[in-house]
């Protein structure tokens, strides 16, 4: 096991959150997110994505995190270009059906656009994009074109490709917290041209900005998980490196343990 980033700090909840949780029979399911660290630049001189969560969050307030939010139902329906690679598709679905897997990738997509208006895809013809009209299948859920900011993302022209995001790490939030995420992370190195697409802020992210991938756990504030990704990253970012698991940060018996993911078989 390795060392934890959070082994040897005393737990920050609020008192708020310490009556929330006090009134709960037990501990709170984790629900599953998904969470992306754009990349762009030189190898070597890479900047990712980042913005100022709003003070408005109960969740992880005034700190800078990469976009992303809880996995919807929505994303389950949504169209993209193409579908997972081999190794994020095999991490994932080591932990979540295919299409749970899926719909994780797309969430990551989607928040990004919400929090950042920036679009990660490829652009399509018009005639390609989801109508309006729902099946009968979608019916039964939410298509992609009932959710608002599905409809706005295809507005651009663009589909979500997914074969070119990697998952680099996964961690839940411990149980003594009053909501729990079971968050995913993910990586995406862009192009020269799509590192230049816009992006502005949002109710949710504020300050979104490009920040050297080396220097920004000094020169921002973030939580140590956050941190701990931008490693992961480093890592992936690195030619030639693919590691075939992800750290895996979660709280149990009273410890904070760090893993790899998926574990090996025993034999």
């Amino acid at each position: 096991m390795k060392h934890h980033p959070l082994a040897n700090r005393a737990a920050s909840v609020s008192d708020k959150h310490k009556a929330e949780r006090a009134a709960m029979p037990r501990a709170a399911r984790p629900k599953l997110a998904a969470t992306i660290l754009l990349a762009r630049g030189a190898r070597g001189a890479e900047q990712v994505l980042m913005g100022l969560r709003s003070k408005r969050h109960d969740f992880m307030p005034d700190i800078y995190v990469y976009p992303g939010g809880r996995v919807e139902r929505a994303d389950s329906y949504a169209k993209a270009s193409d579908d997972l690679n081999a190794r994020t598709a095999h991490i994932l679905t080591a932990a979540m059906p295919p299409a749970r897997a899926r719909a994780c990738v797309m969430a990551a997509i989607r928040e990004t656009f919400e929090e950042t208006g920036f679009i990660i895809g490829e652009p399509a013809a018009a005639s390609s994009m989801p109508n309006k009209k729902t099946s009968s299948t979608q019916s039964q859920g939410q298509s992609q074109t009932q959710h608002q900011s599905w409809r706005k993302f295809y507005a651009h022209n663009h589909m979500p490709d997914l074969s070119r995001i990697e998952v680099i790490g996964r961690a839940i939030t411990p149980p003594y917290r009053p909501k729990r995420f079971d968050t995913w992370f993910f990586l995406c190195r862009l192009s020269e041209s799509e590192g230049a697409r816009p992006f502005a802020d949002s109710e949710e992210l504020l300050n979104t900005c490009w920040v050297d991938v080396h220097a920004a756990d000094t020169a921002l504030q973030m939580h140590p998980i956050t941190q701990m990704m931008l490693g992961a990253a480093t890592q992936f970012l690195t030619p030639d490196v693919t590691p075939s698991t992800i750290p895996y940060s979660r709280f149990e018996r009273g410890h904070f343990k760090l893993d790899a993911f998926p574990p090996a078989k025993t034999k």
